[in-house]
This record gives structure tokens, sequence and C-alpha cells, in this order.
């Protein structure tokens, strides 16, 4: 077995598994989708796939990491443990001492090497292309979490953004509010490698927001790396495959040819607005704070594409 190639393959194994179940009953993402997977996730329960979403035609996944089975199907191991030792050998490499560990390192070298995302010409992601005028956030069934969120926001993005200095490509999660149809906040927080290539920049930055990936690369795109490293190569390392990259239809950034949904777009310095307060992690509302504004340049996605 690999790991799956993308978020259908990722649907379908979870299915085979057990690890998935289809709701059918028209759910509500304002709120609703929330406490039923509150509940779903504090009983272990399984991923949802939430096929009628009131408001949208796009169906909605969710709970999809949310054991630690599901991450070890994810990542195609029998234990988190055998990932982290495949992770350890790549981002704790040492001088080799003998010739075994030559050996091994040359291994490790080459298929770090191997790894490197690879470009085609063709995505899933481009049956359906909405450019200026035409993107429409409102399509998407974007979650209002919880009651006193301000906005819906995008859950589960892979920000890819790169370095103005150095072109290093960094790939990030952070919560996009969203604003009006057409633009989202940006979190990113001080210490982010997606704020440093802002702060980098003495303009615009161009952006692009990869959304429904397989597991591994959106694992990836969470992943705490340095910044020298690409998540994307990182996970080819994982897969055992390259990531397939695709040019964005109005950025000059790569995204991942396997997306159900891609957002292309920019942040301009000085252009800020409030975001939050949002229920967090720690179990209480995030202050408001400013933040970049994204605005979306061009949408594309499948034709029946899936909301993560």
């Amino acid at each position: 077995m690999s790991p799956p190639a993308d978020l259908r393959e990722w649907i379908a194994l979870l299915e085979r598994e057990g690890e998935l179940v289809r709701v059918s009953a028209e759910v509500n993402p304002y709120l609703e989708v929330t406490e039923i997977v509150d509940r779903t996730v504090r009983s272990g329960g399984p991923a949802l796939l939430f096929e009628n979403t009131k408001g949208s035609q796009h169906p909605l996944l969710i709970n999809q990491f949310g054991t630690e089975r599901r991450m070890c199907l994810a990542l195609d191991v029998d234990s988190l443990d055998d990932a982290a030792a495949k992770l350890g050998s790549v981002l704790e490499m040492q001088p080799p001492q003998g010739l075994a560990e030559k050996v091994r390192g040359l291994k490790t070298l080459k298929s770090i090497a191997d790894s490197r995302p690879k470009t085609v010409r063709r995505a899933a992601h481009h049956d359906v292309v909405l450019e200026g005028d035409d993107v429409d956030l409102d399509l998407l069934p974007i979650q209002h979490c919880w009651p006193g969120d301000p906005a819906p926001f995008i859950t589960l993005p892979a920000v890819i953004t790169h370095d103005p200095k150095t072109g290093t490509r960094n790939v990030g999660m952070y919560r996009m509010q969203k604003l009006d149809s057409r633009s989202t906040a940006m979190h990113w927080q001080l210490h982010k490698d997606g704020r440093m290539d802002y702060l980098a920049t003495d303009g615009r930055l161009e952006v692009a927001v990869a959304l429904g990936l397989d597991p591994v690369s959106a694992y990836s795109a969470s992943a705490p790396l340095p910044k020298h490293i690409d998540e994307f190569m990182l996970a080819g390392f994982l897969k055992g495959e390259p990531v397939e990259l695709v040019k964005g239809r109005t950025v000059d950034v790569e995204v991942p040819a396997n997306a159900e949904i891609v957002l292309e777009g920019y942040v301009e310095q000085g252009d800020l607005t409030t975001e939050g307060p949002f229920g967090d992690h720690t179990g209480y509302y995030s202050h408001a704070e400013p933040f970049p504004v994204f605005h979306v340049t061009a949408m594309t996605m499948r034709v029946d594409a899936i909301y993560p």
C-alpha cells in the first residue's frame, strides 16, 4: 500500500476501514456542523462527510484526522512512532561516522532528492475557473463555528507563499476569516513563516490556498518545519512519490494538482482588517487583532468539489 493519492482515495480508504459516515440529511454550516462534530470528536467517532450542506452544493468533510488510527491510515504507518522515525531521518540527519552510516545517509539524501515536487500542466481543479468579479466564496460551505465568532472562517487551508528575497516556498495552515465573497483575513501570527514572507515584501505578495488535499500533503502543511525545508518535498518523501504541482492561473505560485479547490490572490502591505475574536483550541475566544486582507483573484475547483 501507499498513502492515498488525493482526497477521493482518502475518503474511499476511510469508508473501507469503517472510519467514515456519510450524512445525507441537510446540515447547516452555521453552528450546527460544529455541534455535531464536537460530540463526535469527544466520543472518538468517525470522520463525517456531510453530503447536503445548507446554502451550498458542495459536500463538507470533517474529523478526517480525529483519531490516532486515522492518522496512521493517512500516513500509511502501523504507529505514529514509525512516522516520527521517518521524519527524524530527515530533520535530525547527522554527519555520517562509518561506512554503514554513510550508505544510509546517501540513501536518505537520494530519497529526499527524488521527493522534490514536479510540475504538471493540468489539474482536476481546473474544471471550474472563476476569475475577477466571478469569484464567489459564498459557493463554499464555510463553517461558522462558535456563537461569538464574527464570521465563518476557512479551515484546513494549505496557504502557499514565497520568500520575496530567496524564492523559498512556504506552506502553512492559517485561519482565514471570510470577509465577503472575494476576500478573507489571513491570520499570520508574528512567528509564522507566512508572516515573514509578508513582512519581507515592500508591496504585494502573491498567495495561493489549496483546499482538499491528500492527507499527507494536508499534514505536511500543518507541520512546524524549519524554513529551509519545503513542505511539499516532505510530503513527497512521506508518500514515496513527488507531489504534482500546477501553475496558478492569476498568480506565479504553484499549487497541488490534486486539490479539490484552489484560491489565488494577494495581500498588500498596509492593507489590514480586524480579525476575530474566534473560539480557540484553548477553550476561550482569542482577541480581535489586525491582520492582512487576502484578495481572491481566482477560484478554481472540481465540479463536485469536496470542502474540507
